[in-house]
């Protein structure tokens, strides 16, 4: 038995300690002064339901912990002088991986070229993701080393962006971007552990307690069914495997795994298209910035159809990655036929959706996994991408919400920071951490603020199937809380982003305590 005292609970001003016991709430009390097990003063803290990330990319997020970050640079020379910084003590011909840059976010709005990483180093093949993920910039030996020159062919799904004459730049755009990485050495099991300790390091100092993995691999799972057992696990992973047959095959074979209360393997993720700010995503209309693209398909949405038919056979979840509004529309028109709607299938990001799509996904029990973040990021130049008569499409939470559509919210991290707190900020404000715009961007699609923290608490646990164990603080559910030190309070939003963690629970142990109390 474990009891939480000095504490004030979200929604119970009743409430004043929390008794704890086998990893569950037991009772709720109006005061601590019963008898009990092992006492934990929380402070005076504000007790919410454990954070729950619905969308992010575990091992990514620790790869992005070791690896160039190039998020936040302002110029391409800005960018250059990080990188240059980075490999000087590296040893030639170990690969240079990296992220997070932004040709939308420099002085100059263009993608950069492998010419100029050729300046810092032709020892070092080096590979650097855009912020999405979903285009890379690269060096020449790193082509020179995939065989890359001017007669590689184009790839289905994937954009080689070429010079005047042909040539490859050294911008790679979703599916090409294998031609590149396929040379990059494989990650071995003390990479991947490695790389989850750092992640869950940052989770848990956020407050969080659940994730949703975004695209896991079947020697993942392994190692973090390992580390469960030797209890150093301090998250509860909702898990999406990728849409490879070695990673899924196994497991379609035996079907969902859902027992474990620390790791679910019962969904799979499928992209259908790429990202807005590289031009990948599947629109219904041209690019208004570039009236010849309208984005593209990763995979045919007769192979799309086929996977959904498929998986959910078998009885897992569809997570589909789909961010324009012609991908959302063929993954709908594709559930509608082939899939089993009691599942609650998904589409991930749902970003730009077309009016007359919105409420299918209620018909059909589609979950809009978003990203609010990824708004307040984007929004300096999606009017640009897709034009003034199309901004009503953009980021449409509140018009998912007034149709009782449950929207569970995350930060695709490490293409965003994790915190939970900026994401519902960004949710409630639709403004950016310095507070613009002053009146938020296209303001009626705010969420409430009750209605961001059911994003990433209750909506959160409804996504995984798990309404009924977790996602509030309530007797017989999961013992999983996040103690802040102050109300989140919708008469003074601008002070959501002071909030701070004083604890994380994950299970009813304490998982992060602050220095700061």
């Amino acid at each position: 038995m474990i009891l939480y005292t000095n504490c004030n609970v979200y929604e119970r001003p009743d409430i004043k300690a929390i008794l704890c016991n086998k990893g569950k709430i037991i009772q709720l009390l109006p005061s601590g002064n019963i008898n009990s097990g092992k006492r934990i003063d929380l402070k005076g803290g504000w007790v919410y339901p454990g954070f729950i990330d619905s969308h992010m990319h575990l091992t990514g997020l620790g790869w992005s912990l070791e690896s160039v970050d190039l998020v936040g640079t302002t110029s391409k020379l800005d960018a250059l002088k990080k990188i240059k910084e980075e490999i000087k003590n590296t040893p030639k011909g170990t690969w240079v991986l990296g992220r997070g840059w932004d040709q939308n976010d420099w002085s100059k709005s263009e993608y950069p070229k492998a010419t100029d990483l050729d300046l810092i180093s032709m020892d070092h093949p080096m590979i650097f993701r855009r912020i999405d993920g979903h285009a890379a910039w690269t060096n020449t030996l790193a082509m020179k080393l995939a065989n890359i020159s001017e007669n590689t062919v184009d790839v289905n799904g994937g954009i080689i962006i070429r010079d005047d004459i042909g040539y490859p730049t050294g911008i790679f755009i979703d599916n090409a971007l294998d031609l590149i990485e396929s040379q990059i050495p494989e990650k071995t099991e003390q990479d991947i552990y490695r790389q989850i300790i750092k992640a869950q390091t940052m989770l848990n100092k956020f407050g969080i307690t659940s994730i949703h993995d975004a695209g896991t691999s079947k020697k993942e799972i392994k190692i973090l069914k390992k580390m469960i057992k030797n209890e150093e696990l301090s998250l509860r992973v909702y898990t999406m495997l990728n849409n490879n047959p070695k990673d899924y095959d196994s497991f379609l074979e035996s079907g969902p795994e859902i027992e474990n209360p620390f790791i679910k393997v019962q969904s799979i993720k499928i992209y259908l298209d790429g990202a807005l700010g590289s031009r990948g995503a599947a629109l219904l209309e041209p690019y208004s910035d570039s009236p010849s693209e309208n984005g593209l398909l990763i995979i045919k949405p007769s192979e799309h159809k086929s996977l959904v038919k498929k998986f959910s056979k078998s009885g897992f979840q569809v997570n589909t990655h789909g961010i324009g509004d012609r991908a959302i529309r063929i993954i709908l028109d594709n559930y509608e036929e082939v899939a089993n709607t009691k599942i609650r299938n998904r589409i991930e990001h749902s970003q730009i959706v077309h009016p007359d799509d919105v409420p299918r996904f209620k018909e059909l029990n589609v979950i809009p996994a978003m990203q609010s973040t990824h708004c307040t990021s984007d929004m300096p130049w999606v009017e640009e991408r897709i034009g003034l008569e199309r901004m009503h499409e953009a980021y449409p939470w509140k018009s998912f919400i007034k149709l009782n559509i449950p929207v569970p919210g995350g930060s695709d991290a490490p293409i965003e920071s994790p915190n939970p707190i900026e994401g519902i900020y960004a949710s409630v404000t639709r403004k950016d951490k310095n507070g613009l715009p002053e009146k938020g961007w296209y303001s009626e699609q705010k969420m409430t603020l009750k209605e961001a923290i059911k994003s990433y608490t209750e909506w959160g646990a409804y996504a995984s199937y798990e309404e009924k164990i977790k996602g509030k603080i309530k007797e017989n559910f999961y013992a999983d809380f996040t103690v802040l030190d102050q109300e989140l309070k919708s008469t003074n939003l601008e002070m959501i982003l002071d909030a701070r963690v004083l604890f994380t629970i994950l299970n009813g142990k304490i998982v992060y305590q602050s220095n700061e109390q």
